[in-house]
């Protein structure tokens, strides 16, 4: 590869135009046209020999619209949106541009853009050959899969809470592998009994791959037959039964992962082959017990969390190195005490013990790190809680939650543009919203001041669930801001309706930064709602 030359010739600018073109229409840049017009302004900048201009205070000024009273250092714009280019610049050259004559990187600690041919001696790339290209669907990967919800076969209906406990530990395991791209079990799972064909699920789900299986459990013995299904295509392309005893279950689903790893060919770092066979503990009553909490949780309600609640506990006291149980348990007491299903005031502190539990037995968790940082942001702890949120999303690309988490994190602390990358990120892996998704996404449009997207957000979350406050109580003071006086009243009186018209219960917020807690404290007082 050469460096960028120090004079471009014709030929070199109209190759330049072209390959620049291909990365802008690229399923990758071409619904940012923010980073669009970035990239172009930097690319021009560069070549114009004006390298010295490019400063955080010129970009905020021409390309973000701040004032002259810009100030780079109390603003982040500018860093969020220069971090997101350099991530998308990577990730286009990985997927799409591997075949580019001209390389573009934006290198760190500075916003000039290092221009490159591939090979400068080589016979040059005829314009019409870099036509913008017909992409595919896919998302990140080629290797993209769900993994449908299995099949209880067994006499025991009520055993279904461990049947879709292997799914999700085979959801779990896969999504931490760089090599695949993996839909979240919050969509995948409502596929359950649906009467599509897999060509109508991968298509909705914008996957290449389905997994689907059933499981039999009887007398201490597990057999799980798994079946792979190219989506398009409805064929299967691989299945295999697997058969051991209950005792050696954990064993059993890494022999499965790694048979899917196998068939799709996807390719292990050496840390990703050492994540499989640590499911961290040894019990199978433990385990177990996570699973029927699990199960329990799934149903979002304040008897069943309850329940969860009691589960998680079980699966603690029978190990109490069980990093996985610490973690959901943190996440039971975290939950009842945001959304003030339990007014034990202990509830807080306990859930932030276990959290920090979870993670000083598995520090390499996901899960647990994403409580961690959850556990932080209602401590008002900003730094730890996006430091730790950001550790779980590196450590798990795939997990949906993990993005939502880090963007609630971001948002609460004012970073707004970097708060709504992640949770856009997340839609991906979750195609079909929930209330928290649509909670998420509302409140990183508000701090970035969209506040038509946020009221449309907070709206649909409403619409998904009558008993998930926090949607209502928000949409209740957007409307007090803009001083929409009769949709604050009807928002204020639905939320009042779930809160059983206490306003004591008032949900607490999670805002790390001063301004936008100020200003909540405000509006609540505008809606009557303090």
């Amino acid at each position: 590869m050469s460096s960028s030359p120090t004079k471009w010739n014709s030929n070199d600018l109209t190759l330049l135009d072209e390959c620049l073109d291909s990365v802008l229409l690229s399923p990758v840049f071409e619904k940012s046209h923010r980073q669009q017009d970035l990239l172009r302004f930097l690319v021009k900048e560069t070549l114009a020999g004006n390298a010295h201009r490019l400063k955080g205070y010129t970009l905020g000024v021409e390309i973000f619209g701040r004032g002259t009273d810009f100030d780079p250092s109390v603003d982040a714009i500018v860093r969020v949106e220069v971090g997101r280019l350099r991530t998308k610049l990577r990730e286009y050259y990985s997927l799409h541009g591997q075949s580019d004559a001209v390389l573009l990187d934006l290198p760190k600690g500075s916003y000039a853009i290092n221009i490159s041919l591939r090979d400068k001696d080589a016979t040059p790339v005829l314009a019409s050959s870099l036509a913008p290209k017909a992409w595919p669907n896919g998302f990140e990967r080629d290797v993209s899969l769900a993994i449908l919800p299995f099949t209880n076969i067994g006499s025991n209906a009520e055993q279904e809470y461990f049947v879709d406990g292997i799914v999700d530990n085979l959801i779990f395991e896969l999504s931490r592998l760089s090599g695949l791209f993996i839909i979240s079990r919050q969509s995948s799972f409502r596929y359950r009994d649906a009467k599509k064909s897999s060509k109508e699920v991968g298509a909705e789900l914008g996957v290449k791959y389905l997994l689907e299986g059933s499981v039999q459990l009887s007398d201490k013995r597990v057999r799980v037959t798994v079946k792979l299904i190219e989506a398009n295509s409805e064929g299967y392309i691989w299945s295999d039964r697997y058969e051991s005893n209950l005792q050696e279950i954990f064993a059993l689903q890494d022999e499965i992962t790694l048979s899917i790893v196998k068939v799709l060919q996807v390719k292990l770092s050496p840390t990703e082959a050492e994540l499989f066979g640590h499911e961290g503990t040894e019990s199978i009553e433990a385990h177990d017990a996570l699973l029927r909490g699990m199960a329990c949780h799934w149903k979002y309600s304040p008897k069943f969390i309850a329940e969860a609640r009691v589960h998680f506990s079980r699966a603690v006291e029978l190990d109490p190195t069980y990093a996985s149980a610490h973690a959901w348990l943190a996440r039971t007491f975290l939950f009842q005490w945001i959304m003030k299903w339990d007014l034990d005031a202990s509830l807080r502190e306990r859930g932030f013990d276990h959290a920090q539990k979870a993670v000083s037995i598995n520090s390499n968790l996901p899960f647990a790190l994403s409580m961690l940082g959850w556990a932080h942001l209602w401590y008002k702890h900003q730094d730890l809680s996006i430091a730790a949120c950001r550790q779980a999303v590196a450590l798990d690309p795939n997990n949906f939650e993990a993005h939502m988490f880090l963007s609630m994190s971001l948002s609460s602390a004012g970073f707004g543009e970097e708060a709504l990358y992640y949770i856009e990120k997340a839609q991906r892996i979750n195609p079909h919203s929930s209330p928290f998704y649509e909670f998420t996404l509302g409140q990183a449009c508000y701090v970035l001041e969209d506040y038509d997207k946020a009221i449309a957000a907070f709206k649909r979350g409403c619409a998904l669930s009558a008993t998930f406050p926090p949607n209502y109580v928000y949409l209740c003071t957007t409307y007090a801001l803009l001083g929409m006086e009769e949709e604050m009243r009807a928002s204020r009186e639905s939320f009042l309706s779930i809160m059983g018209g206490d306003k004591s219960r008032m949900l607490e917020p999670p805002w790390t930064n001063e301004v936008l807690a100020a200003t909540y404290e405000h509006l609540l007082q505008v809606a009557e709602l303090r």
